[in-house]
């Protein structure tokens, strides 16, 4: 469910809760919008909750995702994905290559990290 929030500055913030983190806090993503200068009340109030929507679904789907750091997304997957459906020795040797990969990416942010730091 989507949470419309007006601000001061006349724009409005919009937030989406996305569950839980491998941490137990709450995850959100937010968006502002700002309507047009030449918008009646009714016709904010109409897009508003028209941009609620269609950020809504966009969060659903996985369009927008949150700014999680490769290394926290990396042992999510290690956890979730790769302990039961990888071998015992690919799941091993992944797990040493941690220690190589995780202080040269690790800390970057997962849309942030080009194919050339990954070469």
């Amino acid at each position: 469910m989507a949470t419309i929030r007006k601000r001061s500055n006349g724009s409005n913030e919009i937030k989406v809760s996305c569950g839980y983190g491998v941490d137990g806090k709450q995850r959100a993503q937010y968006k502002t919008w700002k309507p047009e200068p030449n918008m009646t009340p009714k016709q904010i109030e109409k897009e508003v909750n028209r941009q609620a929507v269609l950020f809504e679904e966009a969060c659903k789907k996985g369009q927008i995702t949150a700014a999680v750091k490769f290394e926290t997304f990396a042992e999510q997957w290690f956890d979730e994905y790769a302990k039961h459906n990888l071998r015992k020795t690919s799941y091993e040797r992944m797990r040493q290559l941690t220690k190589r990969i995780y202080p040269a990416i690790g800390r970057l942010k997962l849309d942030k990290i080009t194919s050339r730091q990954i070469q």
